[in-house]
């Protein structure tokens, strides 16, 4: 009805304007617009006849259904907004009738967003793949806090989350003074529920933490299961406190210290002075009596 009752851009006799034939019609311009388009694209692949060949109220053939819907695009595909939707809608193999239908109901996008992960991790993939919006973005992050501070935490939660699952495929770790540790996962520690909910594609924050602790309480207790690791374990751990300490005091500039030093500052000194000599006091004695402890 469209093709054979109207005419576009040049009035044609018997013919009436696509506004016409909505106010009609009882539906919009637009909507008569995209059925005219439809019909000559359809036209010049030769399915029917040119529009403007055809007569007002005498019927044609028509080609079967399901082949209009190669050529009648969805409400907004006529813009140049809609183009472009279309056009990556088919680079990437999607309904470009959902990529437009999407595009119309923004409040709807914003709340899957909210709302499902996956449907997040998808946007954030698609923003991030346009370099104009992976720049805006990386520059909102560096000026606000609260974004740094998002950000943080979700590269912690990524970092554990690797970590985790790391450890079930290898069934190893690093102590926190970096030795290798054989887990050797029992059946009843892998079916554990805490690591069962990061096996999810994009398990939460919580979830992702409770896995981080149980895998080190497991780590823990293989050190603490083998004497000689774990004497090396404690051993590792005291000499980089040791190597901290040194450090910090080698920092400090006896001048600078003299500026500002008062009572406070002198006993904290005096308490750690006496708190190393007790330390070294307590070796020595045990080398005497215990030497290969030492050793």
């Amino acid at each position: 009805m469209v093709a054979r009752s109207i005419y576009r851009n040049e009035p044609v006799a018997g013919r009436i304007s696509a506004k016409a034939f909505a106010e009609e019609a009882g539906c919009a311009v637009d909507r008569v617009v995209r059925h005219w388009a439809a019909w000559q694209d359809a036209a010049r692949d030769g399915l029917v006849l040119d529009a403007l060949t055809l007569v007002p109220g005498i019927d044609t053939d028509l080609p079967e259904g399901d082949l209009w819907s190669r050529y009648y695009a969805p409400p907004g595909a006529s813009s140049d907004k809609g183009q472009r939707v279309m056009a990556e809608a088919e680079a990437i193999g999607a309904s470009y009738k959902k990529a437009l239908e999407i595009t119309g109901h923004r409040p709807a996008m914003k709340a899957a967003i909210w709302g499902d992960d996956q449907t997040a991790e998808a946007a954030r993939e698609a923003l991030f793949s346009r370099p104009q919006e992976r720049a805006a973005t990386l520059a909102r992050a560096l000026t606000d806090p609260d974004t740094r501070k998002v950000a943080k935490a979700e590269q912690r939660r990524l970092d554990r989350l690797e970590y985790v699952r790391r450890v079930l495929q290898e069934q190893a770790a690093k102590s926190p003074a970096g030795q290798a540790v054989e887990l050797s996962l029992s059946p009843d520690d892998l079916a554990d529920e805490r690591l069962d909910a990061i096996r999810d594609t994009c398990p939460e924050h919580d979830a992702v933490d409770n896995a981080y602790d149980y895998v080190q309480e497991l780590l823990e207790r293989a050190v603490r299961a083998d004497p000689d690791l774990f004497v090396r374990e404690q051993r590792a751990r005291f000499a980089r406190a040791f190597s901290a300490t040194s450090k910090n005091i080698q920092a400090i500039d006896p001048d600078d210290l003299m500026a500002v030093a008062d009572d406070s500052l002198v006993d904290s000194l005096t308490e750690l002075q006496t708190k190393v000599n007790d330390l070294a006091a307590t070796l020595r004695a045990v080398s005497l009596f215990h030497p290969r402890v030492i050793s």
